[in-house]
């Protein structure tokens, strides 16, 4: 198999409150956003530990990218502004390439670089019992750029810029989604996820389960318009991330109770779920989360695009 190294560039800002000295800050003195100053340097330029394994997950904020528990954080020798990560075993960062391709990583590295003057690193640090990451100014350095990216971490290695990128939990299984509490809490694919050839064939393999009768009618199918009368699209979890795949009612009904709770609330004249029903959901900043549709097994799948929206889900209503 050919090994691709890719990386996922996702850059914010972090303010760094820098001292009138130009002495490199001791642990005591760095300091978190807004200027409070932490309880604990975990990993750090004075830190005397050179890694890191993180027992809580580790937010960065304002990006929706969260550090899986088990992470490996990991100083770099010959270049203290930088931190290299190893995601735990099943976790990927999932990001489209400039040639719309989808690609995954297993790591990356996380910088700090001074934009005004010198002296800039990557901190780990404890808060009333929380952990965070961001940059600690030092020496004449009066702001700092924080850059995370997914793909090699090694120093000098050229890559290519990941849009779009998340970090996908593999070790989940796929499943009905049987509540409508774990159905408001299920984020949607991303189109990098769904373009996945991992993915594709996990979403037929549980399907394929649920799709024995009446198959030439249900390939000839447009989506849930027109699908056969013996099926109805439900609510499946792939990986954390809702989708909608068409399966045989009499194989599902009874062991799917958010489909019994769907069916018995709205149905079209002929006594199925009307294609109304579905609807995309974006709970927070920004737009799009709009419902989509392809052809990865009979029939179509759907799940919402979630376009800039950072949390699009997707419901029965």
């Amino acid at each position: 198999m050919k090994k691709i190294l890719v990386s996922v560039l996702i850059l914010f800002i972090i303010s760094c409150n820098h001292q009138s000295n130009d002495q490199s800050l001791k642990p005591s003195d760095q300091v978190l956003n807004y200027g409070t100053k932490f309880d604990k340097l975990l990993l750090g330029i004075e830190s005397s530990t050179s890694q890191l394994t993180l027992t809580n997950e580790l937010t960065i904020e304002n990006q929706g990218f969260t550090l899986p528990i088990g992470t490996l954080l990991k100083k770099v020798d010959e270049d203290p502004t930088t931190f290299t990560y190893t995601l735990p075993t099943g976790y990927k960062i999932v990001g489209i390439n400039p040639n719309g391709k989808a690609r995954t990583a297993a790591g990356g590295s996380v910088t700090c670089n001074c934009t005004q003057g010198k002296g800039c690193s990557p901190y780990v640090a404890t808060f009333m019992k929380n952990q965070s990451i961001g940059c600690a100014a030092s020496g004449t350095c009066n702001k700092c750029n924080m850059t995370v990216t997914g793909g090699s971490p090694r120093i000098g290695v050229s890559s290519e810029t990941l849009s779009n990128a998340e970090i996908v939990n593999f070790n989940q299984e796929t499943h009905f989604i049987t509540t409508k509490e774990e159905l408001s809490k299920t984020v949607s694919p991303s189109k990098a996820l769904m373009q996945l050839d991992e993915v594709r064939k996990e979403i037929v393999s549980f399907a394929s389960a649920y799709q024995i009768d009446d198959l030439a009618a249900l390939n000839k199918s447009t989506g849930i318009d027109d699908v056969p009368s013996t099926y109805t699209y439900i609510h499946v979890n792939i990986y954390g991330r809702a989708v909608l795949l068409p399966v045989q009612n009499n194989l599902v009904n009874a062991v799917n109770p958010l489909l019994n709770e769907i069916l018995r609330e709205v149905t079209s004249p002929n006594g199925r779920i009307a294609a109304t029903v579905y609807k995309c959901k974006c709970n927070s900043a920004g737009s799009g989360c709009s419902l989509n549709n392809g052809s990865i097994l009979l029939a179509k799948a759907y799940w919402c695009e979630a376009g800039s929206c950072n949390n699009c889900t997707l419901s029965w209503l």
